[in-house]
């Protein structure tokens, strides 16, 4: 069966030189002797595929483009949280070394066994020590 206007398959669309277009046809005014003012419709054909695959193209180039530029983007800002979080932790340590060493002052741990212990110093003569046993006197 038979459909009126229906036209067979060439190949796909897109491809060049494959499909025949669809004529299209434009409007154009002629004035020829007795039919003045009749409008003639003459058919040229206008081929869309160049301008839907460059279209195409454009979006893609487009849409890759963002996408990289959204990468950067997101990698710079990955970079400065990065950063941020390094120049904390130096604080951090620089903190940290700064408590170990008053921790580790002589005047300090005399401080807290004081305070905290309350350790008192010895008086002079509080200790005695045993005498060394040498060989030589037996």
């Amino acid at each position: 069966m038979a459909v009126i206007g229906a036209r067979p398959a060439t190949g796909p669309w897109f491809i060049p030189g494959r499909g025949r277009p669809r004529p299209r046809t434009r409007p154009q005014l002629t004035r020829r002797g007795r039919h003045r003012g009749v409008v003639r419709r003459v058919e040229s054909r206008i081929d869309v595929r160049p301008l839907l695959m460059a279209i195409v193209v454009a979006a893609g180039l487009a849409l890759f483009y963002l996408s990289q530029s959204t990468g950067v983007a997101a990698r710079g800002y990955e970079i400065d949280t990065l950063a941020a979080t390094l120049a904390e932790r130096r604080a951090s340590q620089q903190q940290l070394i700064l408590a170990i060493g008053q921790a580790r002052s002589p005047a300090e741990i005399t401080e807290r066994a004081r305070t905290e212990l309350r350790l008192v110093p010895l008086e002079d003569g509080a200790v005695t020590y045993a005498p060394s046993v040498s060989k030589s006197n037996d």
